[in-house]
């Protein structure tokens, strides 16, 4: 299928010059050299941006592929006051409720972390935008500093060529379209990815700040705090660690605690997140189940692949496995994978296995850089082009089907 073993590049600082000694050594020789260095961060960091403003071209063009069949499509509405995005907006105009409740017959606040509500009520009070716009305008940051920070992340154990291919495949990953919709992903991988590169680079504290915000981001995100504990503790327990790793290992689970407390004091509960799940009927956490009997109906018959979510959930556990699997070769043949990668690409992997929802399963697969990575290093560069090409057919294909389901719900099974 076009792969081969790629050996990990020798790892270095990103943007690191050549070492210069003797002539410039003086402050216009310093000068020299930060300009230079910033010119190769200029380079390295370029490639990512360019990815993801390419990929988000395709998904405009598809949104209005979408307006052009359907004209009473409201692209705006869809991506920044649909789906998941409509309670992240009411969240930022509105707060909390002070009970848990069934609000508008559909669900509840209290389902959704507050990170992403608290940075589209700061755009919206900065630009004036509209809550919906603010939310928008808050998705297009995060998702341009996500790709940014994968490719920081891959970079430090794969090598610039891997962290080049996988920001491609992260870019257009087929559910990456919710990266221009009001949802979490580009928020929380990029507090994921810089968390894990600040732990590659010892940086503790940014580390431990990033990981709380990551829990703040949405559940899965306790898994940071778990990440920065194997990192540090060692080094404490070794004494290669100074003040600096006590504060990183302190912080990160700030966000989380936050979060538990101020939801026990307003509705009663500290697992209000968990609870809230009621209201979406028979939604729940079934830990594992999910994933593994949509690949079963599989082999009920060709029926089966008319049921959009089944097909999905399956391909998504396919990817999970087979990521997981090419992570360890990677670790076996030479590649420094930390111990703290494995944490997050396995706790992230039980979180996406455990949602009730198969059309959700490979939303939360996006966020498995590590086993995105994995396969990027297997991949010839030759062939680079024509995965990330279908790919990129297969995301707009997803995307108008739920843009269009937003006016005709009965249309399709899919939701973000």
């Amino acid at each position: 299928m076009g792969v081969h073993t790629e050996r990990a590049e020798p790892v270095e600082a990103v943007g690191a010059g050549p070492v210069e000694t003797g002539v410039g050594a003086g402050p216009d020789g310093a000068a020299a050299r930060a300009r230079r260095t910033w010119r190769v961060w200029a380079r390295d960091l370029s490639r990512p941006a360019g990815y993801f403003v390419l990929s988000r071209v395709a998904v405009l063009f598809a949104a209005l592929v979408s307006k052009w069949i359907f004209p009473r499509l409201d692209i705006p509405f869809v991506l920044g006051d649909s789906w998941d995005g409509g309670w992240y907006v009411r969240i930022a105009e509105h707060g909390y409720p002070a009970h848990l409740m069934n609000e508008y017959h559909s669900g509840s606040r209290w389902a959704f972390f507050p990170a992403f509500p608290a940075a589209i009520r700061l755009v919206a009070s900065t630009t004036r935008l509209s809550f919906p716009d603010a939310a928008i305008a808050a998705s297009a940051v995060f998702g341009l500093v996500s790709a940014v920070a994968v490719w920081l992340m891959v970079s430090e154990v794969f090598g610039r060529g891997v962290a080049d291919r996988t920001t491609m495949l992260y870019v257009f990953f087929p559910s990456a379209y919710v990266l221009s919709m009001a949802y979490t992903e580009g928020l929380f991988v990029a507090a994921a990815c810089l968390c894990l590169y600040c732990l590659s680079r010892r940086w503790w504290i940014a580390a431990g700040v990033l990981a709380s915000v990551a829990s703040l981001s949405r559940n899965i995100g306790v898994v940071l705090v778990a990440c920065v504990a194997v990192a540090v503790v060692p080094e404490l327990v070794r004494r290669r660690a100074g003040w600096r790793a006590v504060v990183g290992v302190v912080v990160a689970p700030v966000g989380f605690v936050f979060w538990l407390l101020y939801s026990w004091r307003t509705v009663g509960t500290p697992i209000a997140f968990i609870t809230a799940q009621k209201y979406w009927g028979e939604s729940h956490f079934v830990w594992l189940s999910t994933p593994f009997e949509s690949f079963g109906h599989m082999f009920t018959g060709m029926a089966a692949f008319k049921s959009a979510p089944d097909v999905l959930a399956s391909v998504a556990l396919i990817f999970m496995i087979a990521g997981l699997i090419l992570l360890y070769v990677a670790g076996r043949r030479g590649v420094p994978v930390p111990s703290f990668w494995w944490v997050y690409a396995v706790g992230a992997v039980l979180g996406a296995m455990s949602t009730y929802w198969p059309s959700s399963i490979l939303r939360y697969t996006l966020v498995l850089i590590p086993l995105l990575a994995a396969v990027a290093w297997r991949l010839r560069s030759s062939w680079t082009g024509a995965v990330v090409g279908a790919m990129a057919v297969m995301q707009g294909a997803l995307a108008i089907m739920i843009f269009v389901a937003t006016v005709y719900p009965q249309a399709t099974l899919l939701s973000p």
